[in-house]
């Protein structure tokens, strides 16, 4: 009766401290369309989940520890919800459209041509060299400089994806002003994409989006979950050692040389980290560099 106790004690201090607990819902605009691929985080801990392509949602979690949900997606204001005030079951967030505002792109030329250059180095160029592993909600982006002496507008993005893992995978793609790192984000609306067999280009049609291309660009790969991906953590057969990864193994190169000109984010992480370890890879003294190219359209004089 005595160890009777003990254990029910010791599972009722766990109770105490782990009040574990079902967060669930969906997510819609206001004509109470669904959101695919929100990301529903608990604010502070770096953890969070995507909603599915009806906009729902669901994970367990501490409610003695999260405290607040962070409701976000591209095109929409975020939303932050106190969990005190959450339904037992389930809730309905509601995200306003966020008015984004772009400058106002003319390109002209006297008599000139449009022609197309290539944001980075040309897919000819741009051999696998390795590859990236990461999880849901982690996301890599790299510089890519443009020819300075014209501007332009960007018209397509291309993404290298390998044989390993799920190539089918979807995976969603950002723009953020060109600079130092990545900042501020130019993307106004989800752009999802995916490959149709692997070792290929995945290509991203964004001519709509009248994004300007001056100096250049960062383009960046973010891994999602939720609209028919697997959950499945994998194991790659290439490299052992790497036993937790989600989804398509993004392709790396030394392609573009020294140094390196990209930045990454772990999983439902804000801050950005400078790909420089000690240890990288390198071939011949080059750094190994996310495959993503671009292309622009410009007027030739």
């Amino acid at each position: 009766m005595r160890q009777l106790l003990i254990t029910v004690l010791f599972l009722f201090s766990h109770i105490c401290h782990a009040q574990n607990r079902v967060f669930m819902g969906r997510v819609t605009d206001r004509q109470n369309h669904p959101i695919p691929f929100a990301v529903i985080e608990a604010k502070g801990l770096g953890t969070g989940v995507y909603t599915d392509e009806q906009g729902v949602f669901a994970f367990w979690g501490d409610a003695l520890r999260i405290q607040t949900l962070v409701v976000s997606c591209l095109g929409y204001a975020t939303k932050e919800i106190n969990t005190d005030i959450l339904p037992a079951d389930s809730v309905l967030i509601i995200l306003e459209p966020k008015a984004t505002r772009l400058k106002e792109v003319t390109i002209t030329g006297r008599n000139g041509k449009e022609a197309t250059g290539i944001l980075g180095k040309s897919r000819k160029k741009l051999h696998a060299d390795g590859d990236c592993y990461r999880m849901y909600g982690s996301e890599t982006a790299i510089r890519l400089d443009a020819n300075k002496e014209h501007d332009g507008i960007l018209e397509s993005v291309y993404v290298y994806i390998t044989g390993e893992g799920d190539p089918k995978t979807k995976f969603r793609i950002h723009v953020y002003e060109y600079g130092d790192m990545p900042k501020n984000e130019i993307t106004d609306s989800n752009v999802i994409v995916q490959a149709r067999k692997g070792n290929s280009w995945v290509k991203a049609d964004l001519s709509a989006k009248r994004i300007p291309v001056n100096e250049g660009l960062f383009i960046s790969v973010e891994w999602v979950s939720g609209y028919g991906n697997s959950q499945q953590v994998l194991q790659s057969d290439k490299n052992p050692e790497v036993d937790k990864y989600n989804g398509q193994v993004l392709g790396i190169t030394d392609g573009y040389g020294k140094p390196s000109y990209t930045w990454s984010r772990k999983p439902f992480s804000k801050e950005w980290i400078y790909y420089d370890a000690p240890d990288a890879q390198r071939k011949g003294g080059y750094f190994l560099n996310p495959m993503i190219m671009a292309t622009y359209s410009y007027v030739k004089q």
